[in-house]
């Protein structure tokens, strides 16, 4: 796998055609939280929200973020997931609108795959901000609402079939982390622009990555689909069309 486009920055990624040039999306994500961690000051507070088993299920990732963090919030809606002993300076078993956060608090709040789950983005979003000191920075992954998968997956949603879809094309081991349900309110730039102008965020910015991840949707007879998907992302090169969006908001200071 070519990683070339791993470490570049937000800016350089929103500007580049970053299709199959990446390891994976954690790892993009994760480099791009720490180059926000390297513009703040001093190290900074930091808000991990659906934190679960790590950032694409690493927690590696995240004793990356908090090893250069002053501080290091983690929020997780399952019970049944325990906080990794000695990561989170505070862990929470809560929705981003229902946690007990400081005021002004975070430099930094992000997630990973969180957001096509949001039912209320309008609360969630009202949340981050109570909770981000000013000029801070929210900073986002997940599906585009633009990109394939995530379009078929949201009509099997709107058609219930969706559970018979996901057992169609993951492995049995692997359905368990899809079985939240996804709204996709909070995951094209339409929406997402409509609740930061009314919330009074600074006008968002956006970066399309696709890696390999996305050919795991097709198995067997549907490897031929994944064949002309990337025939034509390789030929067309629409950034806004790849299967997963960072956003990054910000607070005027």
């Amino acid at each position: 796998m070519n990683k070339c486009h791993d470490s570049l920055t937000f800016e350089q990624l929103a500007q580049e055609y970053n299709f199959l040039n990446i390891s994976n999306y954690a790892r993009v994500l994760t480099n791009l939280i720490l180059s926000e961690i390297g513009k703040c000051a001093s190290p900074p507070r930091v808000l991990d929200v659906g934190c679960g088993k790590g950032i694409g299920r690493d927690v590696g990732l995240q004793q990356e973020i908090t090893a250069v963090s002053g501080e290091l919030w983690g929020i997780e809606p399952d019970d049944s997931v325990p906080a990794p002993p000695g990561l989170f300076t505070n862990y929470q078993h809560a929705l981003m609108e229902t946690a007990e956060l400081p005021a002004r608090h975070f430099d930094i709040v992000y997630s990973s795959m969180v957001m096509e789950h949001v039912e209320q983005p309008g609360e969630f979003l009202t949340a981050v901000k109570r909770c981000l000191k000013p000029g801070g920075a929210h900073l986002f992954l997940t599906p585009n609402a633009h990109s394939l998968v995530p379009k078929l997956t949201k009509w099997c949603h709107q058609l219930k079939i969706d559970e018979l879809a996901l057992r169609f094309v993951r492995q049995p081991d692997m359905i368990e982390e899809y079985h939240y349900p996804v709204q996709f309110r909070f995951n094209s730039p339409r929406a997402i622009n409509g609740y930061a102008k009314q919330l009074g965020f600074l006008p968002p910015e956006y970066a399309y990555i696709e890696g390999i991840g996305s050919r795991s949707y097709f198995p067997g007879p549907l490897r031929l689909i994944y064949s002309l998907v990337k025939l034509k992302r390789n030929t067309i090169k629409n950034p806004a069309r790849l299967a997963t969006m960072i956003c990054r908001m910000q607070l005027p200071r």
